[in-house]
């Protein structure tokens, strides 16, 4: 029974006023929870920002990552095997003395990974002015650069014989830098100090197996294009021979951007160097040279946006400016002054 003042009709009717304000503001209240927490500002008691997993300065994008890496890398040379080791090896026609089993793989001269007509495309019409070549051997692509007036051009290479034999030319002291670096990618990885228009990276992927991968992966990270190769049959050390689609989907997953485009046009101007005999004086007495066989079979192109997009490589496709002529038919140039 309740007390006689609460019975009263004043009090039951202040009462009911006070349980209708509090219904009233949790039901404000309600409202204007699940509202924020729908448009995604969620307040209590669901997670706040606070309660989510923040960035750690433990736990920093690492150099494998999908960025450009910035510090400095620290070459790793190969290691080099005993004379016992060595005796155990058959390299047949390859070089790599002193080298470990997966390095090595080198020849004197081979035809088949070279391709003038398509360095020059690449100079000439996608302005390329920068070069990382991955896999340099002795250096015969990088020294066709060299010669040809890149204004940086470096060579990473993990044979300890091939880069004894190297023939590529030294840099200046203007230039200040290392041109070829010695640098076993089975050991760590490592990347150039700048970034660059291209990497050429021509009869390597096949060498390395998946587990290294993104060891050179980081070289391939400071370039706006790379213009790469693979096999489609064995060889020395082949440990990852797959066909085209296998190194698109490889490469498209790590970050990087397959052009079409880019990949038929390279093999087309490579093919046009499968019939030269110009460029050592025994092409003379061989006719089954096939120049640039590796590369106009298998090149394959991809974009790195990261780099590409950044304002030092905008010099990049390089391509006078052409316009459709109307009663030709033809293309022609625009000749319009790039001041205009």
């Amino acid at each position: 029974m309740l007390p006689r003042f609460l019975a009263s009709p004043g009090i039951s009717v202040l009462i009911n006023a006070f349980a209708v304000l509090f219904l009233s503001v949790n039901l404000v209240q309600n409202y204007f929870m699940f509202h924020n927490h729908a448009i995604g500002q969620s307040s209590l008691p669901y997670a706040t920002m606070s309660d989510m997993p923040q960035p750690s300065s433990h736990d920093p994008l690492t150099a494998i990552s999908l960025s450009i890496p910035r510090s400095p890398a620290k070459a790793l040379p190969s290691i080099l095997i005993s004379e016992e080791e060595e005796s155990k090896i058959k390299r047949d026609q390859y070089g790599g003395k002193g080298d470990k089993p997966h390095l090595g793989g080198f020849t004197e001269f081979d035809p088949l990974g070279v391709s003038p007509s398509l360095w020059k495309h690449m100079i000439s019409h996608y302005g390329i002015k920068s070069l990382l070549d991955v896999g340099c051997g002795k250096g015969v692509s990088t020294s066709w650069f060299v010669t040809h007036g890149l204004e940086y051009v470096q060579c990473v290479e993990g044979s300890h014989d091939a880069v004894s034999q190297s023939i590529v030319p030294s840099t200046t002291p203007e230039e200040n830098y290392q041109r070829v670096v010695e640098h076993d990618f089975s050991r760590g990885p490592w990347w150039p100090e700048r970034t660059v228009d291209a990497v050429w990276c021509v009869e390597f992927t096949e060498h390395v197996g998946r587990n290294y991968q993104p060891n050179y992966l980081t070289a391939f990270r400071k370039a706006a294009l790379i213009f790469v190769t693979h096999s489609n049959w064995g060889g020395w050390h082949h440990v990852e021979v797959h066909d085209d689609d296998w190194w698109r989907t490889r490469w498209e997953a790590a970050g990087l951007v397959y052009s079409e485009s880019l990949t038929q046009e390279a093999r087309l101007v490579a093919i046009q160097d499968q019939n030269r005999r110009d460029l050592t004086l025994d092409m003379t007495n061989d006719k089954l040279y096939f120049v640039g066989q590796h590369v106009y079979l298998n090149v394959q192109v991809f974009i790195n946006p990261m780099v590409a997009s950044l304002p030092e490589h905008s010099h990049l496709f390089a391509e006078v400016s052409v316009t459709l002529g109307v009663s030709s038919g033809l293309y022609e140039g625009a000749g319009i002054a790039c001041s205009d």
